[in-house]
């Protein structure tokens, strides 16, 4: 099942490859990445711009998963997840941007009583520092990450102590961007380690590696396909390690529109698994994604002219 999903993905991006070929001499340039866990990978915000808006991604899973399959379909999950994310030009190639996640998460269980597991999660803030730019005549657009996770995340017993469970965290990631044509090239990877927070809990490290193809069919319509890689160490309640390392990777075709006038952008992806790995048990393993992302753009001016 997995070698027929990566087969057709792969299939995707022959196909989206292909249409660069009937490309005119007027060349649009392609939006960027639509996934949630996406950064801007190898671009800078422009100095004075805000952005403001998110990502919605709903999840549906059924079944309970150890290692690599399901153990049974005692467990259904429906998942209605939001990422609010804010983004700022401080000055040419330095800007900076926020994530908070909001979840909500509906568990049906065969033997004892359904549960919903709902809040917000810890916040991410990050600065962007652009070190290489493709229009300036460098080989691609790179540039560095660093942040910290702020622990905003809500603690009740309705809570996720992996979305967030107020803690403290840093982040460091690298990014590139390449455009050739229509095409569109981005990956990045970054880095997070996690504070013991509420509960006694302590995240294990997070690793996240995003790839992501867009091509331009015109000025306003973008398709692609995007792959994101997620793995979260052990993590630790008490002291004690609780068995629950994990691997996740997700991967599908994506559509994005520019409103010009409107200065707003709208993307969508549906994701499919093409690895799943938990050391231990695990509910709410998604078994599709779909995910839609809103940005709108405001022109603020900057305090750094």
């Amino acid at each position: 099942m997995n070698w027929m999903r990566i087969r057709l993905l792969a299939g995707l991006m022959v196909l989206c490859l292909g249409t660069a070929a009937y490309a005119g001499d007027s060349t649009p340039t392609a939006w960027g990445p639509v996934s949630a866990t996406f950064g801007p990978c190898g671009l800078s915000m422009p100095a004075g711009k805000l952005a403001v808006g998110g990502n919605l991604v709903y999840g549906n899973s059924n079944g309970l998963w150890r290692h690599d399959r399901r153990l049974n379909g005692n467990t259904k999950a429906t998942k209605l997840n939001e990422v609010f994310k804010t983004r700022y030009g401080i000055w040419d190639g330095l800007d900076i941007r926020t994530a908070t996640p909001i979840y909500n998460v509906h568990l049906e269980k065969t033997n004892t009583d359904n549960r919903d597991i709902y809040g917000i999660g810890d916040s991410t803030v990050l600065l962007h520092q652009r070190l290489f730019n493709q229009r300036a005549g460098d080989p691609l657009s790179v540039a560095l990450d660093f942040g910290a996770v702020l622990p905003t995340g809500s603690v009740s017993q309705h809570s996720s102590d992996l979305a967030g469970n107020s803690s403290w965290g840093a982040v460091v990631g690298l990014g590139g961007t390449y455009f050739l044509g229509a095409n569109r090239f981005d990956s990045e990877v970054n880095y997070a380690m996690f504070t013991e927070g509420a509960h006694d809990y302590e995240r294990g490290d997070r690793f996240r590696w995003n790839l992501g193809y867009a091509y331009a069919l015109t000025d306003s319509w973008s398709i692609g396909v995007e792959s994101t890689f997620e793995t979260y160490a052990e993590s630790r309640k008490h002291g004690e390690g609780q068995s629950d390392a994990s691997l996740e990777w997700y991967a599908g075709p994506k559509v994005a529109y520019k409103i010009k006038p409107w200065k707003t952008s709208v993307g969508v992806i549906l994701k499919a698994p093409v690895k799943r790995w938990y050391e231990g048990t695990k509910a709410a393993s998604d078994d599709y994604r779909v995910e839609l992302k809103l940005m709108k753009t405001f022109d603020l001016g900057t305090l750094f002219d």
